[in-house]
């Protein structure tokens, strides 16, 4: 009798959801697991599903299928009334989960990524009931309500800080991996280099630059602080040729403009990509996990000024260990002045050595590597996948 060899098995692409929103925070790290996906696995299908927030609009620029289902945070102090009822009465009829169901039994995935934000909650759970192998991903040191509450849905628990390790094994379901990866970051962030940017923004390489950046959503707060600091800033001799990039946020995009105060050269942008760090010798930010994991995979010296309204106050949490180290000087929010913001960049800007220094401590924090290892991550979960359903 003839043997018969069996046709071999032709391995199938993997389909993997993102979905993450709200703020850049949460969108940034899974655009930068986006592109690891992509360098492991070349052929790699993504869907990213979302609210109607930032990811809306940034999503699509990076290149990636979108959808979106309706969902609204209904934490943090400044959220208004209508909206916590309008999400309330959402979750009470469960359309946001429905919505979720709806667009993974569509695109039929093998995996499932959260990183954060109130719309990965319908979508984690949503894989759950569909029994799709699933992962979230959270980067702060005092974990938002959304991971608190996914932990118990996902096969993999990813982490930016190893302390949160043992928060989270007392927190997961029995099998559930809980990872210390870091935050995933953007490539550019890392790789281009200063006379890149600097074309980019039509700048000078050579001058010394600050960059101010206000979060994903712009603040009113630093914009004004900034301004003040900077007509300051223009008067002290020693800092004649200072350059700086005052990134607004998009909502202040209008106020966006370029001056010149004495030989310090001054430009404000609504939005800025990654670009803008590769130019940065000081950085002034607000205290965001994503930030703050980009600042220092870069090594870059910082002020740091938490956002006071963050919803568990994590933005503290994660500037102090920067600032313990030595590669950030961490200004409260309720202290911010255009006169103590002045004094700080002044005194910072001066002093080259110590810049340098805080540039050394920075980086000696920062794990540019952490993409690669949530893509793998989420890659091996495929093993568990009953695809089909």
């Amino acid at each position: 009798m003839k043997n018969e060899t069996p046709e071999p098995t032709v391995a199938r692409d993997p389909r993997i959801v993102l979905t993450g929103g709200g703020t850049g925070g949460h969108v940034y790290p899974a655009l930068a697991v986006a592109v690891a996906l992509r360098k492991l696995q070349p052929g790699v299908e993504l869907l990213y599903i979302g609210g109607d927030r930032i990811e809306k609009y940034v999503v699509p620029q990076a290149g990636l299928p979108f959808r979106s289902i309706s969902v609204h945070g209904i934490a943090g102090r400044k959220v208004p009334l209508l909206q916590r009822l309008r999400a309330l009465f959402e979750i009470a009829i469960g359309l946001p989960l429905i919505q979720s169901i709806r667009i993974i039994r569509e695109f039929h995935p093998d995996a499932v990524l959260g990183t954060g934000g109130y719309v990965s909650g319908p979508v984690l759970l949503a894989a759950r009931v569909l029994r799709i192998p699933a992962a979230a991903l959270d980067g702060n040191r005092v974990p938002g309500h959304t991971s608190r509450l996914v932990a118990r849905l996902v096969d993999v628990m990813a982490v930016a800080h190893p302390e949160m390790v043992a928060f989270f094994k007392g927190r997961v379901r029995k099998g559930t991996r809980v990872e210390a990866t870091g935050l995933p970051i953007r490539d550019a962030v890392v790789k281009t280099s200063r006379d890149e940017s600097a074309t980019a923004l039509r700048l000078d390489p050579w001058r010394q630059t600050l960059v101010v950046l206000g979060g994903s959503l712009g603040s009113d707060r630093i914009n004004k602080a900034v301004t003040g600091a900077v007509r300051g800033l223009a008067e002290v001799a020693e800092l004649h040729g200072l350059q700086v990039i005052h990134v607004t946020g998009e909502r202040y995009a209008a106020q966006a403009r370029e001056g010149r105060w004495n030989t310090l050269r001054y430009r404000s942008l609504g939005y800025a990509g990654p670009e803008a760090f590769a130019l940065a010798d000081l950085i002034v930010s607000r205290a965001g996990a994503s930030s703050v994991a980009e600042i220092t995979a870069r090594g870059l010296a910082a002020v740091l000024i938490p956002w006071a309204d963050a919803s568990t106050g994590e933005q503290m949490m994660n500037a102090e260990p920067v600032e313990r180290a030595g590669g950030a000087v961490l200004i409260p929010d309720a202290e911010l002045t255009p006169q103590r913001l002045y004094e700080v960049l002044r005194e910072l800007l001066i002093d080259r050595e110590r810049l340098q220094k805080m540039a050394n401590a920075s980086k000696g924090l920062g794990k540019p590597e952490a993409a690669a290892q949530v893509a793998k991550l989420v890659l091996n979960l495929r093993k568990k996948s009953r695809r089909g359903f």
